[in-house]
C-alpha cells in the first residue's frame, strides 16, 4: 500500500520538475522503486538523461516540500478529492502502459479494475454520432471515456450515463479550479457519482482555454500563481489528449479534422498502441496517420460494440510497477 509520505514525494518531485515532461519524472519514480527511494539516491535507470533527471530532482527537494505535498492531499481529501499516483495499485491499468503515463491525477467518484475495458470517444461536430456510440458502448458493458469541455463531449457522457454505463471525464484544467467544468459543473458531479471526474493537473490550475487571471489570493490583476496555469511541463491540451487516450484501450472518432482536437487524439492513440475506429471509410487524413496499421472503420455503431468487446476482452500481459 502507498503511503501518504510516497504521495507527498510523488507531488514534490512532479512540482521540481522544470525543464522535462512530467512522464519522464514517472518513469524516474518508477525506475527508482519508489519517490522516497528516489530522494534516497535510489535513481537506477540505465539511461544517463534518466539518471542526470533523478539527481536533479533529488536536489531540489527540502523537507518543506514534502509537508507541502502532505497538506495538499488533506486538502483535497477534505474537499471530496482523491489522489491516485503512479506508484497505487490503483492507477488505471490501461494508462500505466503509457510511455507518457502521469505521475499523479486527481479524482472524485470512483476507478474500478473493470475500467480497464473502456473506450474513449472523441469528436468535434457530429454530436449524435459521438452520443450514439456512447450509448451503444455503455450498452455492451464499457467504460467510456471522453473530455468534458465541449457540448459533443458532455453529450457523450450523457449518453452513456443514460444508457445505464460509467463514464470517465477528463478535465483539462485543476479539479479544484471552478472554471474548469464551466457549464458542465451538474453534469461532473453526476459523473462523479456513476464514475468518475479526473485531472491530470494540479488541483487550482486554470486550464489554458480559459481566460482567467488571478493572483494567489484572487485579487484583480495580481501576479499569477505559477501552480495555476498549465505550463509546458504539465502537458496542457496534450495531457488531456494523453490521458483520454491512456485510460482507454480504444478510441472512436466521430470525425474530425486533419488540424482539430479529434486529430490530436488518434496521434495519441496510435503513438501508445491503441486500436482507433472510425464510422464508415477511414478518413484520408486519418488513414495518412495511421498509414502503419491501427485504424479500422466500422459499419455502425453495433459494430463498433462487438469489436471493441472483442478487442478489450483480450488478456493485457503482466505489468510490474
Amino acid at each position: 500500500m502507498t503511503t501518504t509520505d510516497e504521495r507527498a514525494a510523488v507531488l514534490a518531485l512532479t512540482r521540481a520538475t522544470r525543464d522535462r515532461p512530467w512522464f519522464h519524472t514517472a518513469r524516474v519514480v518508477l525506475d527508482a522503486g519508489g519517490a522516497l527511494a528516489l530522494l534516497r539516491g535510489g535513481g537506477t535507470s540505465r539511461d544517463a538523461a534518466d539518471r542526470a533527471h533523478a539527481a536533479a530532482l533529488a536536489a531540489r527537494i527540502q523537507p518543506a516540500d514534502l509537508a507541502w505535498g502532505r497538506e495538499l492531499i488533506a486538502a483535497m481529501l477534505a474537499a471530496g478529492v482523491r489522489l491516485v499516483t503512479v506508484l497505487d495499485d490503483a492507477y488505471p491499468g490501461n494508462l500505466a502502459w503509457a510511455y507518457d503515463r502521469r505521475p499523479f491525477l486527481w479524482f472524485r467518484g470512483e476507478l474500478r479494475r473493470e475500467d480497464q475495458r473502456a473506450v474513449a470517444v472523441v469528436g468535434e461536430r457530429d454530436v449524435a454520432g459521438a452520443a450514439e456510440a456512447a450509448r451503444a458502448l455503455a450498452e455492451a458493458g464499457l467504460t467510456v471515456v471522453a473530455p468534458l469541455r465541449t457540448r459533443l463531449d458532455a453529450a457523450v457522457h450523457e449518453a452513456a450515463l443514460a444508457a445505464g454505463g460509467r463514464t470517465l471525464a477528463v478535465l483539462d484544467g485543476g479539479i479544484a479550479e471552478p472554471s474548469t467544468a464551466g457549464a458542465h459543473g451538474a453534469l461532473a458531479a453526476l459523473i462523479a457519482d456513476m464514475g468518475a471526474v479526473i485531472s491530470p493537473f494540479w488541483p487550482d490550475a486554470v486550464p489554458a482555454s480559459r481566460t482567467v487571471t488571478r493572483g494567489p489570493a484572487d485579487t484583480p490583476g495580481g501576479p499569477a500563481d505559477p501552480l495555476r496555469v498549465l505550463g509546458d511541463a504539465s502537458g496542457g491540451p496534450a495531457a488531456v489528449h494523453a490521458v483520454t487516450c491512456g485510460l482507454a484501450d480504444s478510441l472512436y472518432v466521430a470525425d474530425g479534422d486533419p488540424d482539430g482536437v479529434a486529430a490530436a487524439h488518434v496521434a495519441r492513440a496510435l503513438a501508445t498502441g491503441k486500436q482507433v475506429f472510425t464510422p464508415g471509410r477511414v478518413p484520408e487524413w486519418a488513414a495518412a496517420m495511421g498509414a502503419r496499421g491501427g485504424m479500422t472503420a466500422v459499419e455502425d455503431t453495433d459494430d463498433l460494440a462487438k469489436r471493441a468487446v472483442t478487442l478489450v476482452d483480450v488478456p493485457p500481459p503482466a505489468h510490474n510497477r
